[in-house]
């Protein structure tokens, strides 16, 4: 069933409708605290580029009873986020740009404070979104997550509402835990072919939608690059990812908005029709005189 119909069943039932980021640990968290609340919601993924502000944007047709980790739609109630770029503007917002995750705020704004398995898994939530990954626990739901594909991320989401961290363990999960394991072994066979320099600029071609780019950058600047900006194509356009050492001095989030997109401050991103207007842009927000761009298959 379309994520269309699932909304639309959900608004006609009158249960609890529900809408979160699909791509990262964060957003899971965040549907399945949801659904822990209200067992019997409806959820909904989206990336954050779907939600225009413009009524042909089918995600603005619904009145949403919770919107986390994305931009706003026209009508929520409550809406938790901690993006920079993010924009406060349903009934009830929980904001706040310095939280660790959106889930750290969902948390509170569902007041789940006193379960213990909730609480268990914003901290996972906070390890992976602040790439500050120290627990086995923390890995195994970023690469759950990593390894799904967007419609079974709903079914993690319900499992992690229902049995919180012995989730991870479900033989389901633990297959898409090892599919994204395989990719991360890649990403190690390509970071030893990138020369390290403060500015990295990368093109992967041909690569798999769901290779780890954020791993792959963040191990680059954990080797010593300031800035790493991997550009992979998006169908007929490129999704520029953009990710600063906290030592940087370096804001992603204000780079990407100059490009449309937005994020974190040390980690944002947007997709472009015009890479090398975008391009173009990120040279002169960083002020560099030249700009190199290495490709990677």
């Amino acid at each position: 069933m379309s994520r269309f119909l699932q909304a639309l069943k959900a608004r006609l039932k009158l249960t609890k409708l529900g809408l979160s980021h699909g791509n990262d640990a964060d957003g899971i968290t965040c549907a399945a605290l949801f659904l822990r609340k209200y067992p019997g919601a409806t959820v909904v993924l989206a990336e954050p580029w779907e939600i225009k502000p413009t009524w042909t944007c089918w995600l603005n047709w619904f009145a949403w009873d919770f919107v986390a980790d994305l931009p706003c739609p026209f009508r929520a109630k409550l809406h938790v986020d901690h993006h920079k770029t993010g924009r406060p503007c349903a009934k009830v917002e929980f904001y706040d740009p310095e939280a660790p995750s959106a889930a750290s705020l969902a948390l509170k704004a569902l007041q789940l404070e006193s379960d213990e398995e909730a609480a268990r898994l914003v901290e996972l939530a906070n390890e992976c979104d602040t790439a500050k990954i120290r627990s086995q626990e923390a890995w195994d739901l970023n690469d759950a997550v990593k390894g799904s594909r967007i419609e079974e991320r709903v079914t993690l989401a319900k499992l992690l509402a229902m049995k919180g961290l012995a989730a991870l363990s479900e033989p389901m999960v633990k297959g898409w835990i090892e599919v994204n394991k395989a990719r991360r072994r890649k990403v190690q066979t390509l970071v030893e072919k990138v020369p390290i320099e403060d500015f990295l600029f990368i093109k992967l071609r041909e690569v798999d939608e769901k290779f780890p780019v954020r791993t792959f950058m963040l191990t680059l600047e954990e080797k010593g690059a300031k800035l790493t900006c991997v550009i992979t194509p998006r169908r007929s356009r490129f999704k520029v990812h953009l990710g600063s050492r906290r030592d940087s001095g370096i804001d992603c989030a204000e780079i990407a908005f100059k490009l449309g997109g937005g994020g974190h401050r040390y980690a944002a991103g947007a997709t472009v029709d015009n890479l090398d207007e975008a391009l173009r842009r990120i040279k002169e927000a960083l002020g560099l005189k030249e700009l190199k761009v290495m490709e990677l298959a």
